[in-house]
């Protein structure tokens, strides 16, 4: 998820395969021992390791939510990255898609 093309040849950097662009992936995150899982994220996925890759501005929306659950008393979240937006509203971030 977190890496980064070298060149724009469209295969992914861990098995070589080929990227498919605009696809929406399901996201699974362990944070201070608590599951957070975000849905729908916008990612050229994989299409034999199925890695996911974000562009720059949705890894930055992201990490915002991720850090805003690190507050709440739950064990295992799941969020839908179209409701970041409400969400990073509600706790005062400013953070553009």
């Amino acid at each position: 998820m977190t890496g980064e093309r070298e060149s724009d040849n469209g295969r992914c950097p861990l098995c070589g395969g080929h990227l498919t662009p605009e696809q929406n992936a399901t996201i699974p995150f362990v944070v201070d021992e608590r599951i957070i899982v975000v849905r729908n994220v916008p990612a050229e996925v994989c299409n034999s390791c199925h890695e996911p890759y974000l562009t720059g501005a949705a890894t930055d929306r992201v990490v915002a939510l991720l850090k805003q659950f690190r507050s709440l008393p739950m064990e295992v979240s799941i969020v839908l990255y179209h409701e970041l937006t409400t969400l990073e509203t509600a706790a005062g971030l400013l953070v553009t898609p």
